[in-house]
C-alpha cells in the first residue's frame, strides 16, 4: 500500500527532476504549492487553493500558482478539467485512480464514479485502432430526474 507520505514524497521527485532538466528554479513557494495539491483530496481551483494557502500563511501569488500548475500539469502530477464553463479544476494525478465524472448542471456539483466497462471500451478501441491509449476523460452533464431547466 502507498501512503500519502510516500505519494508526496514521490511527487516532490518527479517534480525537483522536471525542474532540474528544464533548468528551471527549485523554490519553496514551489515545493509548498506542491505539498498543499497532495494534501487536497478533492477538485480544486486556483483561486480556492489561494485562499487556502493565504490562511496557513504562505506568501504566494496567483501568477506563482498559475505558473506552478503549468508545471505541475507538464509533469503529469496534476490533471487539469473543464465541468462546464466553470472556471478550470484541478486535482492530484501521482497513485490517483482513473475515474469519471457527473456534473450536476443544475447545482455544478461534481460526481467521481468508475466503472469497469470503461476500461474494456479503452481496450476495444486499442484493438480497433491499433494504438494505446494512455489516459481519457469522460464527463457527463444532468439533473435530477423530473427537475425541470429554468426557462430564461
Amino acid at each position: 500500500m502507498v501512503t500519502s507520505t510516500t505519494i508526496l514524497d514521490r511527487a516532490h521527485e518527479i517534480f525537483d527532476a522536471h525542474l532540474g532538466v528544464n533548468k528551471l528554479r527549485r523554490t519553496p513557494e514551489r515545493f509548498a504549492i506542491l505539498k498543499e495539491v497532495y494534501e487536497c483530496d478533492d477538485h480544486f481551483d486556483i483561486e480556492s487553493l489561494y485562499t487556502s494557502m493565504k490562511e496557513k500563511k504562505y506568501r504566494v501569488s496567483r501568477a506563482t500558482l498559475y505558473n506552478t500548475m503549468e508545471l505541475l500539469l507538464d509533469c503529469e502530477l496534476v490533471r487539469k478539467h473543464r465541468f462546464g464553463e466553470q472556471q478550470a479544476h484541478y486535482e492530484k494525478s501521482l497513485h490517483h485512480k482513473q475515474h469519471d465524472h457527473i456534473i450536476r448542471t443544475d447545482t455544478g456539483e461534481v460526481i467521481e464514479f468508475c466503472d469497469p466497462r470503461i476500461q474494456n471500451i479503452k481496450a476495444t478501441l486499442e484493438d480497433i485502432f491499433d494504438l494505446e491509449i494512455s489516459h481519457h476523460s469522460l464527463y457527463f452533464y444532468g439533473t435530477p430526474r423530473g427537475k425541470q431547466k429554468e426557462k430564461v
